[in-house]
């Protein structure tokens, strides 16, 4: 009988630690076994002179990216399966901040599979495929450094 519930007890914590890790699955590129869905993100430099640009999850992040007027920085998103709400990129840049993915975004759910984005020295914008219209966002300054994921403080070349 003690050999039942011990094997029981067993079950239950291998059961609980296996659903833990698949929630806790980092969701960005090359991660398929954990989404349904992926999204591709495209970021704009919408201004005249360059922009510097980081983007990272809770779980991964990119380098520094330096973009000439009108150049693009594109990473694939994968949109995890269980708590896809836990999904989200930001960017930072060297004049603001912005989230780049979120669930309930309206690109995030259209079939077109893609978030297209346009910043600038005012606003950022991201293309809502549902009305074929760039809507635009407030980015929100924070001055930190960008290695740490904010802006560079008082490193405004644009």
């Amino acid at each position: 009988m003690e050999y039942w519930k011990i094997m029981n007890n067993l079950f239950l914590v291998t059961t609980m630690v296996l659903v833990a890790f698949m929630v806790t699955r980092p969701e960005a590129a090359g991660d398929a076994e954990t989404s349904s869905k992926r999204k591709l993100i495209v970021v704009t430099n919408n201004h005249t002179s360059y922009l510097s640009l980081r983007c990272f999850s809770f779980d991964n992040a990119f380098d520094v990216q330096h973009l000439n007027s009108w150049e693009q920085f594109k990473f694939m998103v994968d949109v995890r399966v269980i708590f896809p709400s836990a999904t989200m990129w930001n960017c930072s840049t060297n004049m603001g901040t912005f989230v780049a993915f979120r669930h309930d975004y309206a690109c995030s759910n259209h079939p077109s599979n893609t978030c297209q984005w346009r910043f600038d020295e005012h606003m950022t914008y991201v293309y809502d495929p549902t009305v074929a219209l760039w809507v635009a966002v407030e980015y929100n300054p924070n001055y930190e450094s960008l290695n740490r994921g904010g802006v560079i403080r008082g490193y405004y070349v644009n």
